[in-house]
């Protein structure tokens, strides 16, 4: 059994749910650290297979390491929110244009950030200190706030937020969807008439409209929309086995995803609007096709599927259709992200099998992100693009956790580090050795590295070395017990900045005698 936004169902259904919502049967949880897979080249590698010398266009900032928890959100002005899981806890951050700031929870060990608006207004779902889930709203300024409109309303997701700062989730223990403002509190939007089933709310646009899905038999979802006008509609009109909304237009606009029939061979995107209703996009040249996210302006990015297997990244736009992006140079690409100048994200497979994040525009192609890094760290490696914003900043997965790329003007970025370079095991008692590569964008200098070890023992580097803003550091450290231990160095500026890498490192073997002291040499 699989638990998916908070109900538990059958291991067919979450592959059925996973593909309708166009992740495909890989994992809720992507790295947000991966090892370096191929040594990179001087030039950037476009989507026909030829290397055509790039400019180099953006600079690194660090934002975190860990798996991420879900999909990561930024805004037009590149501000970005994010989860990360740490052992048996899921922390919540926002990135506002110059520091990560920790969110916060609402008592208790994990927090989900789903959605984030251009005003920097965060919605999410977050547990409390009694282990129930409760939907959330979070600004700098107001911290985080409960939308429970009382406890014996019990378990509730906030799942999207609108430009004016409007909510919308699941509440209750019989999943009603919900609509929250600062001045109407929560409202209850009830159920689907025709279908008395637990209902989500998981768009909206500035409009107020809403969509989201009925459940039905715990099992099979339905796409609904919501007016003040009009209340829930049902709006499968090509009576599918089954749909989800993936995104709403300026306009009312619904995409998604449906099955026409459990044995067709898979999910089909459509657009749904007042005038035409649910229309069927097509697969393109592949058996099946899936939308992963549209602008409000209604360009879509996703996936093609095919018979063996493969996927490729697609756009789809009223003028132009369903067009196909290619790969650089492997067999599988796929989009994440689009942005208002028809950007697309995501990753794509090179010609050594290795993935790589990618960015995509009708003008240039399909172009490797790791040929578009000015000043990048010794053994950073791109491997899957996120998000995109309307400023063109990107958040990417790579080897030293989650990233903000932002485009080189003028840049203040501070250090940028590499991943961690030390064995994935030791044993206790035996020295570790750690070394971390950084690079000073600002050129203010280094104050300092410090390292912790995770057992509680930390301490400053005695020696950084550093030539033309770039540098390293090294340690060796004896692990007394087994278990497994986050390692973590973090470079201080001059200026006082701190960016921080993390790397779990297992320890084996049995515990080392010793006399209370934790041995180390920094």
């Amino acid at each position: 059994m699989h638990w998916i936004w908070g109900k538990v169902v059958s291991v067919a259904s979450a592959m059925r749910w996973l593909a309708c919502m166009g992740l495909g049967a890989g994992p809720l949880v992507l790295a947000a650290a991966s090892p370096a897979l191929a040594q990179l080249a001087p030039a950037s590698i476009h989507a026909d297979g030829s290397a055509r010398l790039s400019p180099a266009a953006y600079r690194v900032i660090n934002l975190g390491t860990g798996a991420i928890a879900a999909y990561p959100r930024i805004n037009a002005s590149g501000q970005v929110a994010f989860s990360l899981i740490h052992g048996d806890r899921t922390d919540g951050y926002f990135y506002d244009g110059k520091i990560v700031r920790e969110m916060g929870s609402l008592g208790g060990r994990a927090v989900y950030v789903n959605d984030l608006n251009d005003a920097g207004q965060v919605a999410g779902t977050s547990l409390n200190d009694a282990g129930v889930e409760n939907a959330f709203v979070w600004s700098v300024r107001g911290g985080m706030l409960d939308l429970r409109a009382a406890p014996s309303r019990g378990r509730s997701y906030g799942w999207a937020i609108n430009s004016h700062g409007v909510v919308t989730g699941a509440m209750g223990d019989a999943a009603h969807p919900f609509r929250w403002g600062v001045a109407s509190g929560v409202e209850d939007l009830g159920i689907t008439p025709g279908i008395p089933a637990p209902a989500s709310g998981r768009l909206i646009n500035d409009a107020g409209l809403v969509a989201g899905v009925t459940t039905i038999d715990d099992e099979f979802t339905r796409t609904f929309v919501w007016t003040r006008s009009d209340g829930l509609i049902d709006i499968d009109t090509l009576g599918s086995a089954e749909s989800s909304p993936v995104a709403v237009g300026a306009g009312g606009e619904v995409a998604g995803n449906r099955f026409a029939s459990f044995d067709d061979g898979g999910a089909r995107p459509f657009l749904w609007t007042r005038a035409t209703g649910m229309v069927d996009l097509g697969t393109g040249r592949g058996s099946s096709a899936s939308v992963i996210t549209m602008t409000p302006g209604l360009h879509i990015a996703g996936s093609i599927g095919y018979p063996d297997g493969h996927q490729r990244a697609m756009s789809w736009t009223r003028q132009r259709g369903m067009r196909e992006l290619g790969t650089l140079g492997g067999r599988t690409s796929a989009a994440r992200a689009v942005n208002a100048r028809g950007q697309i994200v995501g990753f794509a497979e090179d010609r050594l099998g290795a993935m790589r994040a990618f960015v995509w525009s009708a003008a240039g192609g399909m172009l490797d992100l790791n040929r578009a890094l000015r000043h990048a760290p010794p053994g950073l490696v791109l491997d899957q693009a996120l998000a995109i914003g309307d400023n063109g900043a990107i958040v990417a997965g790579s080897s030293a956790g989650l990233v903000l790329l932002r485009p080189e003007r003028g840049c203040m970025c501070g250090h940028t580090l590499g991943p961690l370079d030390l064995p994935a095991q030791v044993e206790a008692g035996v020295p570790l050795q750690a070394s971390v590569s950084f690079v000073d964008g600002d050129r203010t200098g280094t104050r300092s590295v410090e390292w912790a070890w995770g057992d509680g023992s930390s301490g400053a580097a005695r020696k950084i070395v550093e030539e033309d803003s770039v540098g390293s550091a090294s340690a060796n450290h004896s692990f007394s017990t087994p278990g497994v231990y986050a390692v973590t160095a973090t470079v201080v500026a001059r200026d006082g900045r701190r960016t921080a890498v993390s790397q779990n490192v297992v320890v084996t073997g049995p515990a080392a005698p010793h006399d209370g002291t934790v041995p180390s040499n920094i």
